[in-house]
Parts: C-alpha cells; sequence; structure tokens
C-alpha cells in the first residue's frame, strides 16, 4: 500500500474546501476561508536542485521514525516483552503477547504497517528524484546510495513481520520475494556508494571524510545483504557479504528529546509509561547478563528492562542504565555480520570460539559444545546481544522455517484464569484492514 500524499493534492484539498465554504459567506467575504498553506511544495518542484537536500534525508527519518515502533511492538510479539497486567487497558497487547493477531487491530497499521511502508516508500522515491535531479552524477552520489540501503531495509523488515506484504497496490509478494527485493535495493547501495568512495579519493586533496561515510553506507548495505539471504537460506552468498564487514562496525537510528514524534518509543513504553516487562519470557532467567539489565528493587517496576546492548544508553553493568528520549538503536554491526557468518558455517570450531566469546561478554562460563547444542547456545548468545533491536522475530521466523526449532512461546498462556492460549499458528502480522479494503489486488 502507498503510505503517502503528496503536496500537491494536500493544495488542491485545502483550496478546495475552502472555496466549498466561501459559497455560502456574503460576497463581502467570498475570499475570506481561501488559503494557501504556506509549507507546501509541489510535488513537481521536488524534482529541482533546490530541493535535494530534503528530498535525501527523508528515507533517513521516515526509517527511524518506523524502526522504534517495530523495535516494541515486534519484541511484543516474540516474546521480548510482556503486557499482561490484570490493570492493562488496551485489550490488543494482550492479544498479541498471545499472537491472537486478526486484521481489525488498529496497533498492526498504527505502529507497524504503516511506518515501515512509509520509509519503503520514502526510500524508493528518494532514489528515483535523486536519479533525476542528480543526472549523470547520480551514479556516483551517497544520497542515492542511502536511499537504496534504507529501502532495502525497509523490506527486510516487511519480510521478517509480515505473513505477505503488496508494494504500491500490488498483489501481495511472499517473504522470500521481498528479501529478493531488499537485494536488489542492496546491490544497488553498495555498487553506487562504491563509486562515490573512488570518486571522493580520486579528488585533489582527496575527500577522506567522503570516502568514509561511502564506507558506512556500503557496511551497512551489506550487513543487511547478509541478513537477507540468510533469511533465504542462501547461506554461502551470506557469509560472501557477511565476511566484508568490518568487526567494528555499527550503524544506529537516532531520536532526540524535541519532540514526542522524536522520541524513543521504547523509553516512552519501558521508561515513562512502564508499559512492559520481562516477567515471564525467556529473557527473565537472564539475571547477572548486562546485556539484558532490568530493575530488581521490588517495586512494582521490578522487572522492567532497563536499556540492552544495542542501545546508546548502554552502560554495560548488571545494574543497568535507563532508556532516555534520545537513546539511539543499532540497526546493523559487524557483531551481527560475525552471527550470521557463525548460523551460516554451523557447528565448526569457529563458532564455538565465538559463542564462548559471547558467553564472556554476558558473564559467563566458556562451554564446551558441539552440534545441535552449539547451535542452541549461539541463537541464546544472539538474542541477547540484539535484546530489542527488531532482531528477534525474524529470526525466530527463520528458525522455525529452515531448522525445525520453535521458539515461540506456546501453551497456557502465564496467569490466565480463563484458560488463555497462545495461538501457535501464527508467527507473523497479518495485513491491516485498509490494506486489504483498498488495494484491488486483494481479493
Amino acid at each position: 500500500m502507498t503510505q503517502y500524499t503528496t503536496a500537491s493534492r494536500f493544495v488542491r484539498r485545502v483550496a478546495a474546501v475552502s472555496f466549498a465554504l466561501a459559497l455560502g459567506s456574503t460576497a463581502a467575504c467570498n475570499d475570506f476561508l481561501v488559503a494557501e498553506n504556506p509549507g507546501a511544495i509541489e510535488e513537481t518542484d521536488l524534482n529541482t536542485p533546490a530541493y535535494v537536500t530534503l528530498v535525501a534525508n527523508g528515507p533517513i527519518f521516515a526509517f527511524q521514525a518506523a524502526h522504534d515502533d517495530l523495535a516494541y511492538w515486534n519484541g511484543q510479539m516474540s516474546d521480548e516483552i510482556t503486557n499482561r497486567g490484570n490493570f492493562n487497558p488496551f485489550i490488543e497487547e494482550g492479544q498479541i503477547d498471545r499472537r491472537e493477531l486478526h486484521s481489525d487491530m488498529s496497533y498492526i497499521n498504527a505502529f507497524l504497517y504503516a511506518p515501515i511502508q512509509r520509509a519503503r516508500y520514502s526510500a524508493e522515491d528518494a532514489a528515483r528524484r535523486l536519479n533525476i535531479i542528480l543526472a549523470d552524477s547520480a551514479a556516483r552520489d551517497l544520497r542515492v546510495a542511502r536511499s537504496h540501503a534504507y529501502a532495502g531495509y525497509s523490506y527486510v523488515y516487511l519480510s521478517e513481520m509480515m505473513c505477505v506484504a503488496p508494494i504500491d497496490l500490488g498483489p501481495p509478494k511472499s517473504p522470500d520475494e521481498l528479501f529478493g527485493d531488499a537485494l536488489t535495493h542492496f546491490d544497488q547501495a553498495i555498487t553506487t556508494a562504491t563509486a562515490a568512495r573512488q570518486h571522493a579519493l580520486g579528488l585533489t586533496p582527496a575527500n577522506t571524510a567522503a570516502a568514509a561515510a561511502a564506507d558506512s553506507v556500503i557496511n551497512f548495505a551489506l550487513v543487511g545483504s547478509a541478513r537477507a539471504a540468510l533469511n533465504r537460506d542462501q547461506k554461502a552468498e551470506a557469509i560472501a557479504f557477511a565476511t566484508q564487514v568490518p568487526d567494528d562496525f555499527e550503524f544506529y537510528s537516532y531520536y532526540s528529546e524535541n519532540s514526542a514524534g522524536q522520541n524513543n518509543r521504547v523509553w516512552n513504553r519501558l521508561t515513562v509509561g512502564s508499559n512492559g516487562w520481562l516477567v515471564g519470557t525467556p529473557f527473565e532467567a537472564m539475571i547477572g547478563d548486562p546485556r539484558v539489565p532490568r530493575i530488581s528493587d521490588g517495586t512494582n517496576r521490578d522487572g522492567t528492562q532497563l536499556s540492552p546492548s544495542s542501545f546508546s544508553t548502554f552502560n554495560n553493568s548488571i545494574p543497568g542504565a535507563d532508556f532516555a528520549a534520545g537513546s539511539a538503536i543499532r540497526i546493523a554491526s559487524g557483531l551481527e555480520a560475525r552471527y550470521i557468518i557463525a548460523e551460516a558455517e554451523g557447528a565448526v570450531p569457529s563458532t564455538e570460539t565465538f559463542v564462548n566469546e559471547r558467553r564472556a561478554a554476558g558473564l559467563q562460563a566458556p562451554v564446551a559444545l558441539a552440534g545441535d547444542a552449539l547451535m542452541a547456545e549461539l541463537r541464546d548468545q544472539r538474542s541477547r546481544d540484539f535484546y530489542l533491536s527488531n532482531h528477534r522475530l525474524g529470526d525466530l521466523r527463520r528458525y522455525k522455517q529452515f531448522y525445525g526449532v520453535n521458539l515461540f512461546p506456546t501453551g497456557p498462556y502465564p496467569g490466565s484464569t480463563t484458560g488463555q492460549v497462545y495461538n501457535d499458528e501464527v508467527d507473523c502480522w497479518p495485513l491491516p484492514r485498509n490494506e486489504i479494503n483498498d488495494n484491488p489486488n486483494i481479493s
């Protein structure tokens, strides 16, 4: 579904409403309600050099606006977060906990589907417009590369969370098809960013800052490519992408204290609202691991999550640190690339070495494991290192599809006095009602 309204359509709507109202007024006041929107930009005007920065920044803002929502709500669906209190007034949150998902749920479109579709459209639209504006130089412009990279990640997120997803009112696509679209965008991002890097280094003097920025986009896209390939069970391709990423690489989405719309959603829900807990999740038992900190003070906030290692406010201590309105969230990293390599290579000696390195990060003793036990420990360590960063839902679906390992919660729903159970048949979000009703390609 296309989640956007062009500026020109907005201006026409304002003028039409104003004109209709004005007809009912006296002749002396017939211009009273007619107004232009001073903040609107005609859609065609966006294809001019004056707006190139505005167009290029759009995908960044749109993706960041979606990422924190997905981190929270996908985290609740995949049992990183629970909200089971009897005092919880939000019925849909208990349904999300139990995976009782249906198309009429308001949360799906408000917090998940619409934000990431907006991010996807914004990135693809920016890449198209920048190619028009920049003409021949677009093939080596880092802003074009970045737009393709964000488009790729938007497709990855749609693939990992949705059962199916149409693009711009088209027919629904399977996750495998969407991962393929992601790989196409990542390939374009890498090609364009590589050309931008070469151009920057060929200047006199060389623009090393621009070259470093290009390296960041290349690595961002390489991690995304490896993630998409792994989720298609293309292990050799995943390894080829991931081995190119430096171990110390990190890429974040950023938030601020400026306004509610720019605040980190996870902070808003867990620190301000105390709307979720670790209690009853697999992560409750990970006490003593600084990567999964929680409040342990015996108050009504006992068991509430604190900043895990994917957040900029992480302080690597067992007592932990609170989230902040401006907490950044890690999207991609060299650490993730190493996890992808280990999963793709399987139970080999280097995987055991890596597992024990990550156990040390969690203040755990080393282990001697092989075979399925080693891969289970790799999955456990991954869940700790990427806690609340919008990785787990995709991970759980991949483990279930390709390895026959079901880590979704099953059976009776904890605390229920009415026989409620987890819905074992659901492991993805259905399309929201507005997509179903508005898309002619959905029967």
